[in-house]
């Protein structure tokens, strides 16, 4: 049986306080981010669809037993405050459905773009089958280079993102964590305008070529 390192500190003190973090995905983006939370103090266990795989492989090598690895549902059993969803779209249907149970009451971060449609996230699945958690759009707008380095020449990258106002706080620290300003846009009614963002992403790093060091700065006299 899986068991993480530390007991749960609940919901109720999810702001500036160390979390307990289900990272379900390790490959660019969850393994970036999963790593720079871990090195940030927070407890973290990386669910993945082989724990013997080279992406577990990999994080083994660098962090040793000082995280969890295990499968997606048993890193789901032991009741994380947080799970970051980074796993291949399509794989994110199955992962809810099957673990509503374990899901649902909890704070969500969906990472994942379903890229080539329309609309890069599906809200109704979280609503069908996890309706009490609350759900963020966030990390998702942004290639993963630059969340190895969010500077340019000294300047922090913002990171725009939505979701439930009740659990803004924990997850605006957890991207202040990974070294991005933190921009939210609102509920997670949102995630719309987010896709636009993301979309303007790709057409410049990709399509124009302008690499995927690429992030954005909102620029202002207003406090």
């Amino acid at each position: 049986m899986l068991e993480l390192k530390i007991c749960n500190q609940g919901e109720d003190t999810m702001t500036e306080e160390k979390q307990i973090i289900a990272v379900l995905g390790a490959s660019n983006i969850g393994g970036t981010l999963g790593r720079k939370w871990h090195a940030a103090g927070h407890t973290v266990a990386f669910g993945v669809s082989d724990p013997q795989g080279k992406n577990a492989q990999a994080i083994r090598a660098d962090l040793g037993n000082a995280v969890s690895i295990g499968t997606t549902t048993e890193v789901l059993r032991t009741n994380p405050n947080v799970v970051l969803i980074a796993t291949p779209p399509t794989a994110v249907s199955e992962i809810v459905s099957a673990n509503a149970a374990h899901l649902n009451g909890r704070t969500i971060i969906d990472a994942t773009n379903r890229i080539g449609e329309a609309v890069l996230y599906d809200q109704q699945l979280f609503q069908r089958y996890v309706p009490k958690a609350h759900i963020f759009r966030a990390f998702n707008t942004l290639g993963w280079e630059n969340f190895v380095n969010p500077l340019f020449d000294g300047v922090q990258a913002d990171l725009f993102f939505c979701g439930a106002p009740a659990r803004r706080a924990a997850v605006d620290a957890l991207i202040r964590g990974i070294g991005l300003n933190p921009i939210y846009l609102g509920d997670v009614d949102q995630a719309e305008l987010l896709d636009g963002i993301t979309k303007l992403w790709f057409t410049l790093a990709l399509k124009q070529g302008k690499g995927r060091h690429l992030a954005f700065k909102v620029l202002t006299d207003q406090a």
